[in-house]
């Protein structure tokens, strides 16, 4: 008994099949980030982006496997907008020095409010369950972000090279990533503090990081 073959979708069906997948994820990640500027990362939950997006839940994970995987691209986004904002500042502002640059990257966080939310979970929570595709996509999209800054960063600061400028890059990050708990401890850790002086241990986040990014430029123009 002869079977009649399936008919292969034509190059024009794929092409609106892929252009209603596109609009799609773009529409999820809309949702996301539209969510996540009004709420903390713990409080999201993918059944309200999935009621924004207006798609059913079960073809949300089809797009993104896991909640940390759908906010690290979130993130990649996040995160290219906060270069661009560094590259106009490098660009559009004259007589930069270590201490206007150190005010603008803190300043740079109040206009970059869900940035700032993810960026200290991000080793912590989103990579660890998130896809291998969309952490290399990330690593991947911040390795670009990095170079394409390095000579704008170095000319701001010729006292800088490719590798000086590179690790200050690495060490901002750090310190802004791993100083977020001391400037804004949880509610048990801040009744904990009260007593015996213990309070020292809850830093002014914004003052801390100024402070810092501005003695590593001076640590590293005296090397």
């Amino acid at each position: 008994m002869s079977r009649t073959p399936v008919a292969e979708r034509s190059p024009k069906k794929r092409a609106v099949l892929e252009k209603d997948k596109l609009s799609k994820r773009a529409s999820i990640l809309q949702s996301a980030a539209f969510l996540l500027q009004k709420k903390d990362w713990a409080e999201l939950s993918m059944d309200e982006v999935a009621k924004r997006a207006k798609i059913a839940k079960g073809t949300l994970y089809l797009y993104f496997p896991t909640k940390e995987d759908l906010c690290l691209r979130v993130h990649i986004t996040d995160y290219e907008t906060w270069f661009l904002d560094m590259e106009n500042f490098l660009t559009e502002t004259k007589s930069i020095d270590a201490n206007l640059f150190a005010k603008w990257f803190v300043d740079s966080m109040d206009r970059h409010v869900r940035f700032l939310k993810l960026l200290p979970i991000v080793p912590t929570i989103l990579e660890k369950n998130a896809s291998v595709e969309t952490i290399r996509e990330f690593k991947l999209s911040l390795k670009d972000q990095i170079y394409k800054i390095l000579p704008l960063l170095c000319q701001t600061f010729p006292f800088m090279n490719e590798q000086s400028g590179f690790l200050f890059l690495m060490q901002c990050h750090a310190l802004a990533v791993g100083s977020w708990s001391h400037g804004f401890p949880s509610n048990q850790v801040r009744e904990a503090v009260t007593d015996n002086g213990l309070d020292i241990f809850v830093l002014d986040y914004k003052s801390f990081l100024r402070t810092s990014i501005l003695t590593l430029l001076n640590g590293i123009r005296t090397n």
